[in-house]
């Protein structure tokens, strides 16, 4: 059991030396330092976005505003190159993960579920140990 735990560290360790997850958090900084007022504008909108929801839902008196309001302030943070580049290079990673975790279930049994390139682990199978 130790050597598996090891082998994880192991596998954690080479996945955290990979280039993209480095240009991530470079981004992650970058995007931080460079447009703290988006980035609040955004939380503060999505945060009474939330709170309508949980008071009213699509009933309250102030839900378009608020939705619109989210929309907007996502859109002007979403729209920063180094945001698009963020989520594009946080999806290939995803996706490097989730090939790495088919191929580990595979390896074990082809019964184990393992996510399919979108993350979504599908219904049905199972591991049949004996």
């Amino acid at each position: 059991m130790t050597d598996i735990i090891i082998q994880a560290y192991q596998v954690l360790d080479e996945l955290r030396r990979d280039e993209k997850y480095q240009t991530l958090k470079v981004l992650d900084q970058q995007i931080g330092s460079l447009y703290p007022i988006e980035i609040d504008a955004f939380q503060k909108a999505k945060t009474i976005y939330e709170d309508i929801l949980n008071t009213g839902g699509s009933y309250h008196p102030d839900y378009k505003e608020a939705i619109k309001k989210l929309s907007m302030t996502k859109a002007t943070l979403y729209e920063k190159p180094e945001v698009k580049r963020y989520f594009e290079l946080e999806r290939e990673v995803q996706e490097d993960i989730n090939e790495f975790l088919n191929e580990l279930a595979q390896s074990v049994s082809s019964h184990v579920k393992a996510p399919n390139k979108l993350g979504i682990v599908q219904k049905g199978g199972s591991c049949h140990v004996r």
